[in-house]
Formats: structure tokens, C-alpha cells, sequence
């Protein structure tokens, strides 16, 4: 058994290890362990695709807030979105624009937790005992691909679907952990893990909301934290529909190197992360997401989605308010004159802004 090793701070000093490249600003350098927890059904699969698109690209910022510094190929492994949403999703986001190196993969590999029992022999060799441990097996098929592709960013969504073991137990989450560390420091891949937040929505460090062995949000380099922006009653309060309501978390930090401000993000229509202060075209000028919309904020909004809303429920979506609110709003704004209700297809309420008396006029004169 060779000896530990033993380094002193003035050899450090003099002769400091390099840091890993950075990929991700505040967020992630190459071979470093990322964990994002989210609850269900928060767009977590989105932001992880957000993250695999940028980092391919070379380019932007994750949540329009974390920029982008280096590019590198990524590897995407899905355990929850099917082939065929993952391809509508890809369409959403990337539009025409080339991917670069970013592959995906529906396989589903295994990393697995076995207890082993070994014997050992005293130094003399006079006396023998057993010990029991527990180990992380990982799927050669992961190794093998993030080699032969040279791999250096790999995103796992989410951890449940791919491991084997107990979620409670620390010792088999280490297990499984380290076989991930193994293959970063083999590869010098970054590799970020998505997992579920449990049941509870509220808790004095989102740390604890956490689901299983605290070990996997503990062993990180950076932990994110996604959290709903609003409470219950702040929904109802604020007339929020209920994916409306989804679409906004808090997203926390809790990283080794230096610390990351938090900030709230939204989800939008395109499957884009983005900073609230960045919000949709139809709701920048609203500086407000309050049950009450003045008819002036709903002329502005509708004017920024190009003076139409084919139906009652893009109204909704566009305003981000409950069905109840938004009808209010809207009926509001035509009783102020600023927009017009009329019947679209299938009998659906349309809404479109009213024309001022000189646009009227301008309408009249290209008839004759």
C-alpha cells in the first residue's frame, strides 16, 4: 500500500495547480460535478437542453444570465423525453441554426451499486477477516461513448432513471458518485446530473428540499436550486394561470469555487431559460404581473404580439393571468375603446386593437 500523500501550502504556493477551463460561468469548469434539482413538471428538461445547446454552440448564456466561454461536444443522455419531443424541443430552440458537436442518446445505461465482501490477511499472514463494501458499477456503454466522441460535457436527465440503488442512502449514492468522478477525471468531462426536488415546497435553505441521501447535493461543485418564484396565495393573488405560474422559478447556488447570486428566471414559449428582467416582448412593459391589468397594459402587450389574439386562451398565455382576470382585463380594455372583440374560427373570442379614426380614414381612401 503506498504512502499518503503529503503536500505543503509554501510547495502549493509556489507551484500552483492550473484550474480546469472554464465552460460555464459561475457555474461549471471542465471535470467538475454539477447537481440541478428541480420539482416536477419546472422545466428542468428544458434547461437542460438549454445548457447541452449553448455549450455546443460556444455561445450564449445559460439563463441569459450565465455566459458561455468555451465550446465543447455534449452528450445528452434523456431518461424521460421521448425521442419525438426531444426532436420538436431541438426544433423549438435551435431553429435553422447549426447544433455543432451536441448528440443525444434513449439508451438506458445503468450505474449500479454492488456490496462486495473481501478478505484480508493480517501482515504476518497468520489471521484472516472479511469486510463489506459497497461499489459503483457504471454501464461501459457511457465510458465507451464519451471516449470514442470525445465527450466533455455530459448531462444526465434525470439520475433516477439511470440508477440503480437507494435514493436514501448515502453510502450507495457515493458508490454511484464516484464512478462519475472516475470517468471526469479519466475524460476531464464536466458532467451535470438533473434530480427531483421531493414533495415539500417550502423550507429555510433549499438545500433540504432536496429528495434521498444528502450526499449527491453535498459532493457537487455546484448545486442548483430551482424553486417556484411564487407561493400559492401569491398565485391567486397575482391571478396567475397555473403554467404560467410554473414557468417562474428561483434559482439558487451553492458553489465551491466562489459564490453565484441567485436571480428568478422564466421559461418561455421557445423552451428559452431567461432572467425576469428579460421577460416575454408582451410583457416588458408591464411592470407588473398583478390580477389588475389596466386597458392601456393590455394595448401594449396585444400591439407587441402584432395586434391579434386569435383566441381567449392566447390572451391569457400572453398576459400571464388566469382565464377570470384575463377575461376582466380584456373586457376593461374594450370598454376603453383600445381593442375589439370579434369571433375567430370555431366561434373562439378574437381579439384585435381598434383602429384610431385615422387609421379608419387611411382604410377608407386605399378603398376608393
Amino acid at each position: 500500500m503506498s504512502g499518503l500523500e503529503v503536500r505543503y501550502v509554501k510547495d502549493t504556493l509556489a507551484d500552483p495547480p492550473a484550474p480546469p477551463p472554464v465552460l460555464v460561468e459561475g457555474m461549471l469548469r471542465a471535470g467538475e460535478l454539477c447537481v440541478i434539482g428541480a420539482p416536477r413538471a419546472s422545466g428542468k428538461s428544458w434547461l437542460a437542453m438549454n445548457l447541452a445547446a449553448l455549450v455546443a454552440r460556444g455561445d450564449g448564456s445559460v439563463f441569459g444570465t450565465l455566459p458561455v466561454h468555451h465550446g465543447a461536444p455534449v452528450l445528452l443522455c434523456h431518461g424521460e423525453t421521448p425521442a419525438w419531443m426531444a426532436a420538436e424541443r431541438w426544433r423549438s430552440l435551435l431553429g435553422t441554426c447549426d447544433p455543432g458537436p451536441l448528440a443525444e442518446s434513449f439508451d438506458r445505461w445503468r450505474v449500479e451499486v454492488v456490496r462486495t465482501r473481501h478478505q484480508l490477511r493480517s501482515e504476518d499472514g497468520a489471521e484472516t477477516h472479511s469486510e463489506d463494501a459497497t461499489e459503483g458499477r457504471l454501464d461501459e456503454r457511457l465510458r465507451q461513448a464519451v471516449v470514442e466522441h470525445g465527450i466533455r460535457l455530459l448531462i444526465v436527465d434525470p439520475l433516477a432513471t439511470f440508477y440503480c440503488g437507494s435514493e436514501n442512502s448515502n453510502d450507495e449514492i457515493e458508490a454511484a458518485l464516484d464512478t462519475f468522478r472516475l470517468l471526469a477525471g479519466e475524460t476531464g468531462t464536466a458532467i451535470v446530473i438533473v434530480h427531483h426536488l421531493g414533495k415539500a415546497t417550502s423550507s429555510r435553505d433549499p438545500e433540504d428540499l432536496w429528495r434521498g441521501a444528502s450526499r449527491l447535493a453535498d459532493a457537487a461543485s455546484t448545486r442548483i436550486t430551482l424553486l417556484p418564484a411564487y407561493s400559492d396565495d401569491e398565485v391567486e393573488q397575482r391571478g396567475l394561470s397555473p403554467d404560467a405560474a410554473r414557468r417562474h422559478m428561483t434559482v439558487r447556488f451553492l458553489r465551491r469555487e466562489r459564490p453565484t447570486d441567485g436571480f428568478t428566471a422564466r421559461l418561455g414559449p421557445d423552451g428559452w431559460w431567461q432572467p425576469v428582467t428579460e421577460r416575454a416582448p408582451a410583457l416588458r412593459s408591464m411592470g407588473s404581473t398583478a390580477r389588475y391589468c389596466s386597458p392601456d397594459e393590455v394595448a401594449t402587450a396585444l400591439r407587441a404580439d402584432g395586434g391579434t389574439w386569435p383566441s381567449l386562451s392566447a390572451a391569457s398565455s400572453s398576459l400571464e393571468l388566469s382565464k377570470p382576470a384575463t377575461t376582466a382585463a380584456l373586457e376593461r380594455a374594450v370598454e376603453a375603446g383600445l381593442i375589439e372583440e370579434r369571433r375567430g374560427r370555431s366561434g373562439a373570442r378574437a381579439f384585435s386593437l381598434a383602429m384610431s379614426p385615422s387609421d379608419e380614414r387611411a382604410t377608407e381612401e386605399d378603398l376608393r
